[in-house]
């Protein structure tokens, strides 16, 4: 039996991450969008999480830090997994997804348990992990399907497959179809933009929206929150003074 992170949820939108979790062999989590920057640790077991960001192999040692609305899905192995998970505090969130390998699993355990004011002398004392590498044709693919509004299907021809081969690729390694992953990665483009002074009209255009209505209604799915009260509250959170991390 899986226990699923709390929430309020592209399947859902969790407000609240648990402090651990437990999913038994073969589960699986369909892609859910987390509201808070957090931290997960794999204790036990393992599986590949799935995003925008492409397929991370998530091994016991792993520590993933996930910036604020990411949107990922997860299939577990058959030995299921046990995952600590922290919510990091405001003014310590990363602005992408960052992939680490923690130097001694059990005294990473006992830094979560410790709370994640904690968490910086983890972080420092940890490597980068080599991240699982995509078919060729996707990284063409992905560029296109981001910065271009060509149809899928043509996009897919230029890469050599068919469009009914992509949409399983990308389902299977970044767990959306194009069409999804399209509005994913434009969006992201936005809200990194958002933290600067640029108009939203001028965000819209530079991130392969149509217009700002439909960025607001992109904005608005990620997040909840139209791109104005998000860019307030970004500011506010840039503004503050970080946590100490000790």
């Amino acid at each position: 039996m899986s226990r699923r992170p709390a929430t309020s949820t592209i399947n859902g939108m969790h407000d609240h991450v648990d402090h651990e979790t437990r999913h038994s062999a073969g589960d699986a989590l369909c892609t859910h969008r987390h509201v808070p920057a957090y931290a997960a640790l794999v204790l036990e077991g393992g599986y590949v999480e799935a995003s925008a960001d492409g397929p991370v192999e998530c091994t016991p040692g792993t520590l993933v830090l996930h910036p604020r609305y990411h949107a990922h899905g997860n299939r577990f192995g058959r030995r299921g997994a046990r995952v600590a998970n922290l919510a990091l505090p405001a003014g310590t969130e990363p602005a992408v997804l960052q992939v680490l390998r923690v130097p001694d699993r059990a005294e990473a355990g006992e830094v979560f348990l410790r709370g994640a004011q904690h968490l910086h002398a983890l972080i420092l004392a940890s490597n980068g992990a080599r991240s699982m590498s995509l078919q060729g044709w996707q990284v063409e693919f992905l560029h296109d399907l981001q910065y271009n509004d060509e149809p899928i299907a043509r996009i897919a021809r230029r890469a050599g497959v068919s469009d009914e081969h992509a949409s399983r690729m990308f389902l299977r390694t970044h767990g959306m179809s194009p069409q999804s992953l399209r509005r994913e990665l434009r969006g992201r483009q936005a809200l990194s933009l958002l933290a600067g002074e640029a108009s939203l009209a001028d965000i819209a255009a530079r991130s392969g929206f149509a217009d700002q209505s439909h960025l607001t209604r992109s904005v608005r799915a990620m997040t909840g929150l139209p791109p104005g009260r998000l860019r307030r509250q970004i500011n506010c959170v840039q503004d503050a003074e970080p946590a100490p991390m000790r």
